[in-house]
This record gives structure tokens, sequence and C-alpha cells, in this order.
């Protein structure tokens, strides 16, 4: 079984603080409302939960926004 892969996540990102972007914290309100659970979330939440699941390298790409992606690496 290879040890390779690759998962790209598309978000709304919060700062890290999670004060903003005013964009994200819209959407993040709207997730509330309209999902059981839903949230937007920050770089580092997002890369953590990459690394729990053995994800070794992450990059964050340069869009026009308000979304962003991340893209994991296993290897």
């Amino acid at each position: 079984m290879a040890n390779d892969g690759v998962v790209v996540t598309s978000e709304w990102l919060l700062n890290d603080e999670k004060t903003g972007a005013t964009s994200a914290a819209l959407m993040g309100l709207n997730m509330i409302i309209e999902t059981h659970g839903g949230k937007n979330h920050s770089y580092a939440e997002i890369v953590g939960k990459l690394n729990q699941a053995g994800f070794k390298r992450s990059e964050r790409p340069s869009l026009a926004g308000p979304a962003e992606i991340i893209i994991g690496h296993k290897s």
C-alpha cells in the first residue's frame, strides 16, 4: 500500500485569532445558522488536523479570495 496522497481543502479561512477576515467570519455565522455543527476554521486548525491524519507537508497557494485552499501532502 502506497503511503502517499494529496488532499485539497477549500475554506474561507479565519485568522489564527478567529477575529477575521470579515467575509470568513460572516460565512462562519452562516454555517452555524444553516448547518448542524458547521463552522469556519483557521489555517492552523486545518494544518493541525492534516498533521494528525499523517500529512507531512501543507501549502497555501495565493488565490484572489475570499476562499482559499490548503493542499496537504502525505509524502
